[in-house]
């Protein structure tokens, strides 16, 4: 959730009687988020917060105080690819979803699998390159963690204009998009 954002425009969304739970895994932003909450429950003319922050990994979902088959939207504004362990995350979010539940996110993605030599560089993960899935491979995971989908609601290419991280990439397109995964039972 980063610094709540994300957060606090899904609270506007839900409404008063809707909630919103944000995860990160940096307490620095999570105080940040924490913060603002009475503002912006202010600011839409809620009695209360409708907002919650909790330190965690999206790979550790699990870890956090959320029941099976809870919640019904499941939103993740680049997270996908910081994640070390993307199939643990796909899977905690179909256990978390109610039946007919959606996620929806947007990340970066490659044109092929990223050479594991760049995987571990800390300036390509940074900027959110080496952690991009291969497209193909990222459907036929969600498909594996049973997710019906995805339809990709809009993308648009990634230019890398930094001549040396171009040189470190190769031939390594990357793409932004916006996808939904809903969980089908």
């Amino acid at each position: 959730s980063g610094a709540g954002r994300d957060v606090f425009a899904l609270s506007q969304m839900v409404g008063e009687t809707g909630f919103v739970t944000g995860v990160d895994m940096t307490e620095e932003q999570l105080d940040v988020a924490r913060r603002h909450q009475d503002f912006h429950a202010e600011a839409f003319g809620y009695a209360r917060a409708n907002t919650a922050f909790n330190h965690g990994f999206i790979e550790e979902l699990d870890r956090l105080p959320f029941a099976d088959q809870s919640l019904d939207i499941v939103v993740s504004n680049c997270g996908l690819n910081l994640a070390l362990d993307k199939e643990a995350v796909l899977r905690q979010v179909q256990r978390l979803l109610k039946p007919g539940g959606e996620m929806y996110f947007s990340d970066i993605y490659a044109d092929r699998r990223v050479p594991a030599a760049l995987i571990n560089d800390p300036v390509l993960y940074g900027e959110c390159l080496s952690g991009a899935m291969y497209w193909n491979d990222f459907l036929q995971l969600a498909k594996d963690c049973g997710f019906a989908g995805p339809m990709l609601v809009e993308h648009e290419s990634v230019e890398i204009t930094d001549p040396a991280m171009q040189s470190l990439l190769g031939e390594v397109r990357f793409r932004s998009a916006t996808c939904r995964l809903f969980r089908a039972d």
